[in-house]
């Protein structure tokens, strides 16, 4: 743990800079409303708390010393990111813009297709996606929500479910010929599988769908979703796909679902965000807006079906 017990006063350092930039201490008194003397004193009292001379005095001139010189900077950027963060405090009810993190197959096959609408009616909103298929850092990246897929664990943070994933094998109408069917889950021996990295996903729908896993080599692995889903729909083979990320594709027939049978892979897509998120109105607007979103998605594959 970091021990400030030793720091000189804020006001102290604040002084200090003020003199340095100004290199005069009549000058500095005029920019912090106070006496001359008390400019003094307080640069004296830092210099003893240092112990070493901060500034030299020259007839009307002040200038640095070489520990004053090294000083600076850090007292500089010290008081900018105090000054910042305070700002940022102050402001934080009234922005008018937000940040989103979200991970790169839900934005790109998703979130972008009712991007739109949301523009539409709230063009007033600055809206910024940053796409990252880690768990934000809200923190440094300074992320206001997030939609992340996983099992609701993460500490510190409020998290409330916004979408189940139902994992399905989906592929491009263009890849099926007449040759090899795909009427039964049998029939994926004759088509190459589109695999993530761990091979878990199909595992389990092979399992579900009571195939021997080893009857299956594994023929492309790719590690993004993204890429997975881009590559079925080139045809290059068969993804085991989130329905809900791929419902538009699904939707206008440039994927198809050979089979119903679906697994959860035991997560869901979450929203998350720290507790003085819920303070910023965007924050409000855009949760709200993004479950509406979500449950008319969820209605219309329900009369899809």
């Amino acid at each position: 743990m970091n021990n400030f017990n030793g720091l000189p006063s804020l006001n102290f350092l604040h002084t200090f800079e003020s003199v340095a930039r100004h290199l005069s201490f009549t000058n500095a008194a005029r920019e912090l409303y106070v006496t001359q003397a008390a400019v003094s004193h307080q640069i004296k009292a830092l210099e003893e708390h240092l112990g070493v001379k901060l500034f030299l005095r020259q007839k009307r001139k002040v200038i640095l010393t070489e520990e004053g010189q090294k000083l600076l900077p850090s007292v500089v950027s010290g008081l900018q990111g105090i000054y910042d963060s305070l700002e940022n405090i102050r402001n934080y009810d009234t922005e008018d813009t937000l940040v989103v993190g979200v991970g790169s197959s839900f934005s790109a096959n998703w979130l972008v297709h009712r991007l739109g609408a949301f523009y539409q009616q709230y063009p007033d909103v600055n809206l910024h996606l940053k796409i990252s298929n880690n768990d934000p850092d809200f923190a440094v990246d300074q992320t206001d929500i997030a939609v992340v897929w996983g099992k609701g664990d993460w500490t510190g943070l409020l998290c409330e479910k916004l979408m189940l994933v139902e994992f399905t094998p989906v592929c491009s109408p263009d890849l099926l010929n007449n040759n090899q069917p795909l009427r039964t889950p049998e029939d994926l021996i004759h088509y190459p599988l589109l695999d993530d990295s761990d091979y878990e996903s199909w595992q389990e729908w092979l399992d579900e769908a009571g195939i021997k896993e080893r009857k299956y080599k594994r023929r492309t692995v790719i590690r993004d979703s993204n890429v997975l889903i881009h590559s079925a729909l080139d045809g290059h083979g068969i993804a085991l796909c989130a329905v809900g990320i791929v419902q538009e594709y699904l939707d206008s027939g440039r994927l198809i679902r050979p089979f119903e049978l679906s697994i959860t892979g035991g997560g869901f897509y979450y929203l998350v965000y720290p507790e003085k998120a819920l303070r910023k109105p965007l924050v409000r607007l855009f949760k709200t807006w993004l479950v509406d979103e979500v449950r008319k998605s969820e209605s219309q594959q329900i009369s899809n079906q």
